[in-house]
């Protein structure tokens, strides 16, 4: 085990963690005809939705270079 003082540790421990629920949440098994499925799915374009379009109309806060002066 490395040495760390105690916010090293603390630290380090705490990414560890976050790493393994993130992955825990983009990595599943699938077989054959469920991946089909699963890439048809995701293939598919979205039906017609008021509120997605509106969504996808709206800039994101951090790509709003006008609020930023440099």
């Amino acid at each position: 085990m490395r040495q760390h003082k105690k916010p090293g540790l603390v630290f380090e421990s705490t990414a560890h963690s976050v790493q393994v629920a993130l992955l825990d949440q983009i990595h599943f098994n699938l077989d054959t005809d469920k991946l089909k499925q699963f890439t048809d799915l995701l293939d598919t374009p979205p039906s017609q939705n008021p509120g997605l379009e509106r969504l996808m109309g709206v800039s994101a806060p951090w790509c709003a270079s006008s609020s930023l002066k440099q």
